[in-house]
């Protein structure tokens, strides 16, 4: 089959929403080439991780976390079992955070690796799954312009999906001269569709790209020449979405993209993250193609490739953009079926007894299996106020709490900085946000594959219409619904020493649900707009009420 470059009339476009974001325009090939510095995830242009601060910071949460554990050992005399209770929670997060802090110690910035001279022959697969038509030319257009000898494909899943628009699709593939697989049997899901193509093609590296992303022109110099040397089996790339301007719902996560990724690279653990993947042809067929084990077929790629000996590249620098979940009710979908994918992993194939790691690239799996079921302790956190306010349940021993202020504030100060450190400062409270928005999801996750629940097919996030409500974000509504009544409770309770702490309490976690709940408009701005009154009024209620208290 015969490569080529673009075919007259599918240059990229030059209008639309997301062009302008493009990452990076390509870079003169008479220009000598320069080492690209790690960037935050999506390209902003941040610094990159200080590996001193970093580890400073992650040295301090350490050693506060300890202090502060060791005395609140001492708090727990007269306490009920909702006591001792909050205390385990207090040690899982501990163990949550140290863990990272480890992991994210092996962290050593620099000058990202640079590509040699791309070499070999490329295939383009854009998998398709009920996306608009629109949206997929645009994204045929920006990869049929990708200045390196390739094919493209279009990989369309709607026919077997059931999905009415396939037609459509097909017809433009046709028009755009792209060649096209349109399945009518076999393994639902991304990954079949991905071995469809595979088995039916022949090019040295496949470039897995969603419907939804524009890719830039100068990505075979980016990425492709990594694969000159013959032990890297694939290359994953930091992710860009349009996150709108405040980037409400966390989309971007830096500090995974900023952070866990390089340091995962230090140990040869970088993951796929589906989108933007280069993959050795020959590294996918020694596998047996993409897994179709578990929900989606990234994670559980790049692991079985780690586990037969194959290295993997990450390059810090996005080499596309998309779109992200603009409602919380896609959001929570999407991170329902990735902790379900992590959760199966550490359940049924787990790294500690997977043959062919390393001791790093275990520990490095074994955390990311286990992040989502630790985070869920934040589920018992938030009911930390009502408790305390309505039910006046002693979490601490009488005449602690003062001293709590003395032992409790640098460590989550530190927690803090730590997150700061590795995340950005302007990314670090959209990432404790997302934490707890999802905390109650994790536990879903649990259930549902304990329960050995497994979705037909790994599914997509929706890129056209984004439902506004699911019953997905039901736990957290009520959990906001609760620490409300407990302000509102606070501001009626004629019983004496009221615990202003536990209002400060509510108050926090209000703030930081607030975000992730209004969005419920695929509107961005609109939700950006509600951000400011929105927590503007829980600060200022609940500063009324302490002030009240303190005066009274």
């Amino acid at each position: 089959m015969a490569r080529d470059t673009a075919p007259s009339g599918a240059a990229a476009p030059v209008d639309g929403d997301l062009v302008p974001l493009v990452p990076r325009p390509r870079q003169p090939a008479e220009v000598p080439p320069r080492a690209r510095p790690a960037t935050a995830a999506g390209g902003t242009g941040a610094a990159a991780v200080s590996g001193r601060t970093g580890r400073v910071a992650g040295l301090l949460v350490i050693a506060l976390g300890a202090i502060y554990l060791a005395w609140r050992t001492a708090t727990l005399g007269g306490t009920s079992a909702i006591g001792y209770l909050f205390y385990a929670a207090e040690l899982v997060a501990y163990l949550a955070v140290g863990w990272t802090a480890v992991m994210m110690g092996r962290l050593r910035p620099g000058a990202a690796r640079q590509a040699p001279p791309p070499v070999g022959t490329l295939d383009v697969f854009v998998t398709v799954c009920g996306e608009p038509a629109a949206m997929v030319e645009r994204t045929l257009r920006f990869a049929l312009a990708i200045d390196y000898p390739h094919q493209t494909y279009v990989l369309n899943d709607g026919r077997i999906a059931g999905r009415k628009d396939w037609r459509e699709i097909d017809a433009l593939a046709s028009r755009l001269g792209v060649p096209c697989f349109t399945r009518v049997d076999g393994t639902p899901g991304k990954a079949g569709n991905l071995n469809h193509a595979l088995a039916r093609t022949r090019g040295d590296a496949v470039l897995a790209l969603d419907a939804d992303h524009l890719v830039v022109p100068d990505l075979g110099e980016q990425v492709v020449g990594y694969l000159r040397d013959p032990d890297v089996g694939f290359v994953c790339t930091a992710q860009r979405f349009d996150t709108g301007r405040l980037d409400v719902l966390n989309n971007a996560d830096s500090i995974f993209y900023r952070s866990l990724q390089p340091a995962k690279e230090r140990d040869n653990a970088a993951v796929s993250c589906g989108n933007g993947t280069l993959y050795r042809r020959s590294a996918l067929e020694s596998v047996g193609g993409f897994s179709e084990w578990n929900i989606v077929e990234d994670v559980q790629t790049s692991y079985e490739l780690h586990a037969h000996g194959w290295s993997s590249v990450y390059h810090p620098v996005p080499i596309s953009i998309g779109t992200a979940p603009a409602t919380a009710a896609v959001y929570a979908k999407q991170r329902l079926r990735w902790a379900m994918d992590s959760t199966r992993l550490l359940l049924f194939d787990n790294p500690l007894a997977k043959p062919g790691l390393t001791r790093w690239q275990r520990a490095h799996y074994l955390h990311s299996t286990l992040s989502p079921l630790l985070a869920s302790v934040q589920v018992v956190f938030a009911l930390g106020p009502v408790l305390s306010i309505v039910f006046r349940s002693q979490l601490a021993s009488t005449g602690s709490q003062r001293a709590y202020l003395l032992f409790g504030l640098p460590y989550f100060a530190s927690t803090l900085f730590f997150i700061a450190a590795y995340a950005g400062t302007r990314a670090a409270p959209r990432t404790v946000s997302s934490v707890l928005f999802n905390s109650p999801i994790y536990l879903l996750a649990l259930a549902r594959v304990a329960s050995g629940y497994r979705p037909r097919s790994s599914g997509t996030t929706e890129k056209a219409f984004q439902p506004k409500v699911s019953l997905l974000m039901l736990p957290q509504v009520l959990l906001a619904a609760v620490l409300v009544f407990s302000v509102v409770f606070y501001a009626f309770d004629t019983r004496a020493d009221r615990p202003v702490e536990a209002l400060a309490w509510a108050g926090i976690l209000l703030v930081t649900l607030a975000g992730p709940l209004s969005s419920v408009s695929e509107r961005r701005a609109a939700v950006e707009r509600w951000q400011a009154p929105i927590r503007g009024a829980i600060i200022l209620a609940v500063a009324f009420l302490s002030a009240w208290t303190f005066a009274h």
